[in-house]
């Protein structure tokens, strides 16, 4: 009775927003009928109403001190949408966020009838005019499947390299044999500093770049923000944060090809040839797997010394 009596309340004040009478085009002129929009309305206001606001603009009354703050739906960015950094996603990682939730934040899996998930998800594209002018892009896919599977170790091994240096290893032709992503210019070092110049000096045949506390996540400016000021955000250490999409191979894949729509974190897809996406992902698994082990703390406690 109290939640039926609290969803009438919360409609009543979001009633500016419908009933929708007409069908929408969003996303690339998909059409979306009335119906769906207002189904997609009233589970919105259930489900997701106290934490990204009446107006989707994060601002809901669950909202004050969450870290990360909730989604802001009108400004038409999201982190995690499968294609090129800063493009709209497509239906289906839309759709797969709301089910699956990011973890280590307040984003919860919702596991809500897919009719109703679906919905929500055409629903909330109501907040911003990018969904009436702008296509979703392409989504980030592997080109191939992964060709390490039974030589895992020579997988992290590489990855470990394309993680920790900065340039490209040329074949005798002078033609780039791998591109080394250098991620630990944001993200932390998991080697030691004379581990690093060592790699660097065998590899490349020149000394390790390294920023001036490598061992620590570095902070950087977003494109979200909070009222008028734009939020800092703090890269993930694989280590010791939980990654949000979770540790699938593919889905690291993804996220790192794609990068992270709105922060620091660029498309690496063009760059990057498929077999090295592949043994980056392996290593940034490898890396995670250590969360909340003792490894973990001795070698965070021997990094953090030097």
């Amino acid at each position: 009775m109290k939640r039926a009596v609290l969803l009438l309340v919360l409609l009543g004040a979001c009633r500016s927003r419908g009933p929708f009478t007409q069908s929408l085009a969003l996303g690339g002129g998909k059409s979306v009928a009335p119906e769906v929009l207002n189904d997609g309305h009233e589970g919105y206001m259930l489900y997701c109403y106290a934490c990204h606001g009446e107006k989707g603009d994060g601002r809901g009354p669950s909202a004050p001190g969450m870290r990360p703050p909730p989604r802001d739906f009108t400004q038409g960015m999201f982190k995690f949408a499968g294609v090129s950094a800063g493009e709209l996603p497509n239906d289906d990682d839309l759709v797969a966020l709301v089910r699956s939730g990011l973890e280590g934040t307040p984003m919860l899996a919702w596991d809500i009838p897919e009719r109703e998930r679906n919905a929500i998800v055409q629903f909330l594209k109501t907040f911003s005019e990018r969904w009436k002018t702008e296509t979703p892009g392409e989504r980030v896919v592997p080109d191939a499947a992964d060709p390490w599977t039974g030589k895992e170790a020579e997988a992290i091994e590489l990855g470990e390299r394309i993680y920790h240096l900065q340039g490209a290893e040329m074949n005798a032709a002078g033609q780039p044999v791998h591109i080394y992503a250098g991620c630990n210019a944001c993200h932390p070092s998991y080697l030691a500093k004379a581990e690093l110049d060592k790699l660097s000096q065998r590899v490349l045949k020149k000394p390790a770049e390294l920023r001036e506390d490598p061992f620590r996540p570095a902070a950087k400016e977003s494109e979200y923000k909070i009222g008028e000021h734009k939020l800092p955000l703090l890269p993930t250490d694989f280590m010791f944060h939980p990654i949000k999409t979770g540790t699938g191979l593919e889905s690291l894949y993804r996220t790192i090809g794609a990068g992270i729509g709105g922060t620091a974190m660029p498309f690496w897809k063009a760059a990057i040839n498929n077999a090295d996406m592949w043994a980056l992902a392996h290593y940034v698994r490898s890396v995670a797997q250590k969360r909340g082990t003792a490894e973990a703390m001795a070698l965070q406690a021997k990094l953090v010394a030097e």
